[in-house]
């Protein structure tokens, strides 16, 4: 996954299914949704290669002078909002407890309005779900193998879990398997 927008034309890529090689300019293009990611396909099989994300930036709050003052208000709240979950979430390694296991599977669930990574019964972190949560299981899945290394063998979604991890979002089936493969060998 790219996280930022520049230079993401330039980027080199290649199909693991049929040999193809090139820039991200020259892959065939899906769907822009909602104005913040860009799908990128091969342009031979048209298999998934990588989600570029674009930052808030360029979406429309940076159009915020040309809202209405209810509109305005709409959006501080809605940051206000943003604030409070980001505040709940997992920024860093140090905030994980240290796990004794040599190895282990670790879940990503779903209990109510919370995500929760759990080590079985044990659960390790609690955030507020985020629907089609695809990018924040990347991020997690990081902090995790920064954490534990290659003790943690995978963060494995639960059936429950999977609504809100993938959401409308079809090709988030193809990232989340492309980030386990990625980062725990998981095929």
């Amino acid at each position: 996954m790219t996280i930022f927008y520049e230079g993401w034309q330039e980027k080199e890529y290649s199909c693991g299914i049929c040999d193809w090689k090139g820039n991200g300019g020259e892959s065939s293009r899906g769907l822009f949704y909602r104005k913040m990611y860009l799908e990128l396909f091969c342009p031979g099989c048209n298999s998934f290669l990588d989600l570029i994300i674009f930052p808030e930036s360029a979406g429309c709050d940076a159009m915020s002078e040309t809202l209405a003052e209810e509109q305005k208000q709409a959006l501080l709240e809605q940051e206000e909002q943003m604030r409070q979950y980001r505040e709940r979430c997992l920024k860093a390694p140090d905030q994980l407890p240290e796990l004794t296991d040599e190895e282990f599977v670790l879940l990503w669930d779903q209990v109510e309005g919370d995500t929760q990574i759990r080590n079985g019964d044990l659960v390790i972190w609690s955030e507020p779900v985020a629907y089609e949560g695809f990018e924040r299981y990347e991020r997690i899945a990081l902090i995790l193998k920064e954490k534990y290394g290659a003790r943690v063998r995978d963060l494995q979604p639960t059936d429950r879990s999977m609504l809100f991890l993938h959401g409308d979002f079809a090709s988030s089936l193809d990232f989340v398997a492309k980030v386990r493969k990625e980062l725990f060998g998981v095929e």
